[in-house]
């Protein structure tokens, strides 16, 4: 009996049945791919980790090394488990040439390193998470040109520099738990040891990595204060194991954690949806519950027959979704299987996405128990008297059309009738602004990513050109010459040389820490400080988010600086975002002492009308090997692979949110044309056209979409904005602002919903609303 009334409910509400069942697969398909994509992430991350043996800390370190030091070191460290000294030979871009093409990567971004496999640990793998070994004149390049270039094994590798020219074949691509992401601006290659040693003696300049692995990963922190605290190389950035992990999981979390979040905004309309079709399937079988509690059977057995309907809905449509995520999770989860690696199989690779999918149907069921509670209001007399549930209208008594003699008289009634019945229409209200919430975010989002002004999230100012010089031995006489060069094109607008070096710095536990401190004139290029402002004298300093988060500083608080070997008292006078170099650098005016300094850099605007390319090919063919970077550029090739994962979201987000808005204002207006009928029928008789009832539904969902759209756009704004931040803030950008392209965001998406809504609206009352008023006036 049961199952008979469940399939005759499901054939009278085909249309109700059909949204419900897309909304909750739809969800339950984006859940478990999420979850999926998650667990493949970490799983994948682990492997590789465990695959290459990942060092534990990493100095990086330009300049003579003193290899009796670094011995001593480990030999007085109880600690190290493993040390190795990895030689990396820098070489310039416009020095290698890529694939059939030949192109040279002249404007590459990224630092070229060539290196030889690793003895011991941070071993380089190839695509199978296998050890690369190369054979004399083959080669293993990074994955991140092998996307960016689709080159293939086989293809060739050129490396020429005035008479020296070598020719290598592609034999693997590299998975390198350092360097995979693209974000990071550095890459490894991988030759034989004796073409290695050719290169050396031809061009480059070596730069050594410092590996360590500890004994015990748990003290990672004490070891970075002991190697700090030492006379140790570090000319260079450190970067530990934990970075490793957040770099490498940064890209595809994001994308993960947006995914999350769009479904569970469609299980939310899903279940506002489910509200209102039970309410309304109640009012339909208003008089039904009023016979059956009056023959005497339970309430408990009432609500099991409703609940077994959206119970099997939420079962299958569930099911659906999961079976669908299996088909599609290569979609997902290509870009984790390229650079990471397949993770091994496991339980909770299969298990959580089937429990993810377990707790929609869970929170269904739940919802809908709460829902059924309203059965005990129902009074079997009144049911059988009345047969229909009388609706309260109330709220728009003050609207009157004599007063109104400006507004036509189907818009008034649009009007009076949406004031007058507001509750129904709030789920309406709130599907729309979710959907214009699930739209305008990835939007915004993509928008700042791409935007000039995210530079200001690198802790850089913005400008036309970056010059960097790393440390070498003539470096400081090759700055010095840079800018005066610079100083007399009269092609530049204006330039700022900036100097980092490192500082000794009194942490909370009074260990002394390193500290990376940029010094020159910020008020150049001056940067966005999230707190303060840029340091003014040469007591002020300026601290990256993490910086002032780790050091536990604030504006206005002080800290102690080891400077000329004498303690300097220090005020913080801002606090600024920064998302390179592990997000912890600082700002001040101080001396600069050459063996303390890490790198040189210029930052430079060109006059109106100045080709930057050819100004960029001028300095890099003057200055060669300074590395010479549009900013924007920069980001193209540093954020690209994110950005066209994000822009695949954002295109799906577009059609979920579109998709849902035909969905719900169909399934709305079959609802309200049912109920409404018999008050349909008077308007008929009154001499209303069926053109005027479709255009006092259009008036009252138009005002809604409206209203949606606005209370969407704030929540974007509100509530997008803070999400954006907390992802942020795992990078050091916890403040990063929205940037809103407002012919997207304030014209394009909101026209899009309002076409969608009218056009349903339009169709949904002709193919509904026509038979259904005739019939009823032939009543």
């Amino acid at each position: 009996m049961l199952l008979q009334i469940v399939k005759r409910d499901f054939q009278r509400n085909k249309i109700i049945t059909l949204v419900l069942f897309i909304f909750i697969l739809l969800s339950a398909l984006l859940m478990a791919a999420a979850s999926r994509m998650i667990m493949e992430l970490s799983g994948s991350l682990n492997h590789l980790l465990a695959q290459s043996k990942a060092p534990h800390y990493v100095q990086m370190h330009a300049g003579p090394l003193d290899r009796e030091t670094v011995q001593r070191f480990v030999s007085e460290q109880p600690l190290i488990a493993d040390q190795q000294t990895v030689e990396m030979l820098g070489i310039d871009g416009s020095h290698l040439f890529l694939g059939p093409s030949g192109q040279s990567e002249e404007n590459s971004v990224m630092d070229i390193g060539f290196v030889r496999q690793n003895p011991s640990f941070d071993l380089l793998l190839n695509l199978e998470n296998q050890v690369i070994q190369v054979a004399a004149g083959e080669i293993a390049v990074p994955i991140y040109y092998m996307q960016q270039h689709h080159l293939k094994i086989g293809d060739p590798v050129r490396i020429a520099s005035g008479t020296f020219e070598q020719e290598f074949t592609i034999a693997h691509f590299v998975r390198d738990v350092q360097m995979n992401p693209s974000i990071v601006s550095s890459k490894r290659f991988v030759v034989n040891d004796d073409d290695f040693r050719t290169l050396q003696g031809n061009l480059g300049e070596i730069e050594y990595l410092l590996e360590f692995q500890l004994t015990d990963l748990s003290r990672l922190s004490e070891f970075s204060n002991a190697y700090q605290a030492s006379d140790m190389p570090n000319k260079g950035p450190a970067i530990d194991y934990s970075l490793f992990k957040t770099l490498n999981a940064l890209t595809d979390g994001i994308i993960a954690i947006v995914i999350i979040l769009v479904s569970f905004l469609l299980m939310l309309i899903a279940v506002l949806c489910l509200r209102f079709t039970m309410i309304a399937t109640m009012e339909e079988d208003y008089r039904e519950i009023g016979v059956m509690k009056a023959i005497g059977i339970p309430q408990q057995e009432i609500k099991r027959i409703y609940l077994a309907k959206y119970t099997v809905i939420a079962a299958l449509s569930s099911l659906g979704g999961y079976l669908i995520s299996l088909a599609v999770m290569r979609l997902f989860t290509a870009n984790i299987s390229l650079y990471l690696g397949a993770a091994p199989n496991s339980w909770l690779k299969h298990t959580v996405p089937v429990l993810a999918v377990c707790l929609i149907i869970g929170m269904v069921i739940l919802f809908c128990r709460m829902i059924l509670r309203r059965l005990s209001r129902i009074s079997a007399v009144e049911a059988l008297r009345s047969g229909t549930v009388h609706e309260k209208h109330s709220g728009a008594r003050w609207l009157k059309l004599d007063k109104r003699k400006y507004m036509k008289v189907n818009t008034f009634l649009g009007l009076k009738d949406l004031m007058a019945r507001i509750s129904t229409f709030t789920l309406l209200l709130f599907v729309y602004v979710i959907c214009v919430f699930i739209v305008i975010v990835p939007v915004n989002l993509l928008n700042t990513l791409q935007s000039p002004g995210f530079v200001a999230y690198m802790g850089v100012g913005q400008s036309d050109i970056r010059i960097d010089l790393q440390q070498s031995k003539d470096t400081e006489q090759r700055f010095e010459r840079l800018t005066a060069a610079i100083d007399n094109d009269p092609e530049i607008k204006r330039y700022s040389p900036l100097i980092t070096s490192r500082f000794k710095v009194l942490g909370g536990d009074g260990v002394w820490e390193n500290l990376n401190v940029e010094s020159g004139d910020f008020s150049i290029f001056p940067l966005s400080y999230t707190s303060g402002a840029a340091p003014g004298t040469n007591n002020e300093l300026a601290l990256s988010d993490l910086n002032a988060r780790e050091l536990n500083k604030k504006v206005g608080d002080t800290l102690v600086l080891l400077v000329g070997g004498a303690e300097k008292e220090m005020k913080v006078s801002g606090i600024y975002q920064d998302i390179t170099n592990g997000g912890r650098t600082a700002k001040a005016q101080l001396p600069h002492d050459p063996n303390s300094v890490l790198w040189y850099v210029v930052a430079l605007d060109v006059l109106p009308g100045v080709s930057l390319q050819a100004k960029m090919d001028q300095y890099a063919d003057a200055f060669y090997p300074a590395k010479i970077t549009h900013l924007q550029s920069y980001l193209s090739q540093t954020l690209g692979n994110t950005i066209s994962q994000l822009k695949l979201v954002t295109l799906l987000a577009a059609g979920i949110g579109l998709s849902i808005s035909i969905l719900i204002t169909s399934l709305f207006l079959k609802m309200q044309l049912a109920k409404d009928s018999p008050q349909m029928a008077i308007m008929r008789s009154l001499g209303f056209t069926r053109q005027d009832i479709r255009m006092q539904y259009l008036v009252r969902l138009l005002l809604i979409s409206v209203a949606g759209i606005l209370f969407g756009i704030l929540s974007a704004g509100t509530i997008g904005q803070s999400l954006v931040g907390l992802l942020g803030s795992f990078m050091g950008a916890s403040r990063i602002q929205l940037v809103v392209n407002p012919a997207a965001a304030y014209l394009l998406l909101p026209a899009a919903l309002l076409l969608v809504v009218t056009v349903t609206t339009l169709v949904s009352s002709r193919s509904r609303g026509t038979s259904n008023i005739t019939k009823q006036i032939v009543a």
